[in-house]
């Protein structure tokens, strides 16, 4: 192999090496693989303990897993409600900030209501509503 070969390789191999430093992180925002957890029916915290319905107060939100996904419950009138804890922008997951009674989302300041609702930022949807009963004092995703 000429020297001239050599560094035509090399140099090929240093452009190539660059380009997939670029194309992964690319990729990975693509086509995200986000697992969190079990995929139970069950809602559970985060130490994988099943939640059970009564021991939600009125007003109280609790963040956990709901079918393998981070979920908010909460209960308001009486009544359980249970929606996405992803955000629909970019997937991070939301918090509930007590004081201004709303979802926020930590990576790029998008803000939803306590029904989901885009209030402010970029989502460009609401929070995913899911559907859920409660069977033995279990919430249970349907």
């Amino acid at each position: 192999m000429n020297r001239r070969h050599f560094f035509e390789k090399f140099v090929s191999g240093l452009f190539g090496g660059t380009a997939l430093a670029f194309l992964a992180p690319a990729l990975a925002f693509l086509f995200p693989n986000r697992h969190f957890g079990a995929t139970g029916r069950e809602f559970t915290d985060a130490a994988g303990q099943i939640v059970l319905a009564g021991s939600i107060a009125e007003n109280d939100i609790r963040l956990g897993l709901l079918g393998g996904k981070p979920t908010m419950v909460a209960r308001r009138n009486g009544e359980l409600t249970a929606l996405s804890a992803v955000c629909t922008h970019l997937g991070c997951i939301v918090a509930f900030n007590p004081a201004a009674e709303t979802f926020q989302c930590p990576c790029h300041g998008g803000k939803y209501d306590r029904d989901g609702n885009v209030i402010a930022g970029p989502p460009p949807k609401p929070l995913e509503r899911l559907d859920i009963k409660i069977e033995d004092d279990k919430i249970l995703l349907t």
